[in-house]
């Protein structure tokens, strides 16, 4: 295409043949390319002769010696004799040269342009470097036009009709006597380039491949050898760590020991053992500081029960006492009291008790209290029949109603009213004992309630021990769910409220 474009440039402009041939030297850098014989531009405007170094009329082609094998081929790949060679070993490529009448649309050949290439030459790459590379090149008559030293043009046809016959006509490589053979077919110049590679080099190479490689793989297998070694032991003695925890915790010792290193699966696995020792760890705790108030509640009532009948039998004699001296009132306390001191040491209760026997212990407290104090209070109940026989801790809210009269009440001027409130809402027993007294200020509720809830021993006197006591007991019976708040304002009262889960009567479990 090139030559075919220099060549239409250099016939239209009319000019000398020394010009046109500088300018095809120019274009094409001729005096550069090694592996270019010649580029001729043939005119056949007889009316216009030129002549020049690149550049001539067509009578003058028709003498030359690659005319007769041309056969006027255009755009076709042709080789013929070198003179200054043996073998047909020069490449020629002919393209027509058109001129176009811009007026009428139509061209007409004025002449036409020859590239001369050497075929040694071009090829001249593949066996300099001293390898045992070697290349043939085949027209499409399969006539030999180039093959390098050593190639045996018969050897090489046969390859390339093996080649061929298998129908991999496109970069086919083979194995054909001992050799690497690949063949490239280049359609649009006519050709077929066949390689020859040999096996000698390749051999070699194997050979030095083997002798680096091997060491090399050796030494890398010694090297993770020694890795998985140490890892090995590293990994085992972790897991050793790992199984003593398991075995101190089968023999009860469930105390966090120090942590295994590491980032991987058996450092998760630690760190969550570790974390489930130390939940259960601080349950047992729990449960043993919950052990220990019940045991503490339990040695309490024990103490209670120091000869009751001595106790009742006395009652009975100051009651008998009094009624013979008419003292009614006297008789009343005894009675009362002797009910107290029997409901108190549980001989004929157990745990829970119905609301109605809860509310009928408050009662007889609440008469004691009302001859000590005579009008200084009176007391309301307000009783949801449904609920009079569902059950309730036992002596829970006669501490309760004590801190009302003698903190609320007791310290006020004028007389005071309690109010004592049973009810439900939803699966939700409540107890509410609410009074008009002096009340306590934000200070004072927060320091009560921080007391009451808290879960430790405490032996500081608050004036409250009763109702931290009732909502302990009700917590270690039912839940952190339940339990007694409060709500106070100065000189407005207070309210207690207790809750508990609604249990019937007959119902086995306290907490829902």
């Amino acid at each position: 295409m090139i030559v075919e474009q220099l060549g239409s440039t250099a016939l239209n402009s009319y000019t000398r043949g020394g010009m046109i041939s500088e300018e095809v030297s120019k274009s094409l850098i001729l005096d550069e390319q090694s592996t270019i014989r010649n580029c001729m531009i043939y005119s056949e405007l007889k009316n216009a002769p030129v002549y020049g170094r690149r550049v001539t009329m067509k009578d003058t082609a028709v003498r030359e010696k690659w005319y007769p094998v041309w056969q006027g081929k255009m755009g076709e790949w042709f080789f013929y004799e070198n003179s200054a060679g043996t073998g047909n070993n020069l490449g020629v490529l002919v393209y027509p040269i058109y001129q176009m009448d811009l007026v009428s649309l139509k061209q007409e050949q004025i002449g036409f342009a020859k590239l001369e290439i050497y075929m040694e030459r071009l090829f001249a790459p593949a066996t300099e470097d001293g390898s045992s590379f070697r290349t043939a090149v085949f027209d499409e008559e399969l006539q030999c036009r180039y093959r390098t030293e050593g190639v045996e043009e018969t050897e090489a046809l046969a390859c390339l009709e093996e080649i061929e016959k298998s129908g991999r006509d496109e970069e086919s490589v083979r194995i054909i006597n001992g050799q690497m053979v690949c063949v490239r077919n280049l359609e649009t110049c006519g050709l077929k380039f066949l390689l020859f590679f040999g096996t000698d080099g390749m051999e070699q190479k194997h050979r030095e491949v083997n002798s680096t490689i091997i060491p090399l793989i050796l030494l890398v297998m010694g090297i993770d050898s020694i890795g998985c070694y140490l890892f090995a032991g590293m990994f085992s003695r972790r897991v050793t760590i790992l199984v003593n925890k398991f075995k101190r915790v089968e023999t009860g010792d469930f105390s966090a020991t120090e942590p295994i290193s590491g980032n991987d699966e058996l450092k998760v696995l630690d760190d969550q053992f570790t974390h489930m020792l130390e939940t259960i760890n601080a349950l047992i705790r729990e449960n043993y500081v919950q052990e220990l108030e019940k045991k503490e509640t339990e040695l309490q009532n024990l103490q209670l029960q120091i000869n009751p009948h001595f106790l009742y039998n006395t009652l009975e004699t100051i009651s008998s006492i009094a009624a013979v001296r008419q003292a009614f009132t006297v008789c009343d306390l005894c009675g009362r009291l002797g009910e107290i001191f029997r409901y108190s040491l549980g001989k004929d209760y157990g745990e829970f008790v119905t609301v109605e026997q809860e509310l009928h212990h408050v009662e007889n407290y609440v008469f004691i209290q009302k001859v000590r104090y005579g009008d200084k209070f009176e007391v309301f109940y307000h009783i949801e029949p449904e609920v009079r026989q569902c059950m309730i801790l036992r002596f829970i809210l006669q501490p309760v109603v004590e801190n009302a009269i003698l903190h609320g009440i007791a310290p006020m001027t004028g007389n005071g009213t309690l109010k004592i409130s049973v009810g439900r809402q939803g699966e939700i027993l409540y107890v509410k004992v609410e009074d008009d007294g002096i009340g306590m200020d934000s200070t004072r509720k927060s320091e009560l309630e921080e007391y009451i809830s808290r879960p430790e021993n405490s032996r500081e006197e608050k004036g409250s021990i009763g109702v931290r006591n009732v909502h302990r007991r009700v917590r270690l019976a039912c839940g952190d769910r339940y339990g007694v708040s409060i709500e106070s304002r100065p000189y407005r009262g207070s309210g207690f409220l207790i809750t508990f889960p609604l249990r019937r009567k007959g119902d086995e479990e306290c907490t829902d």
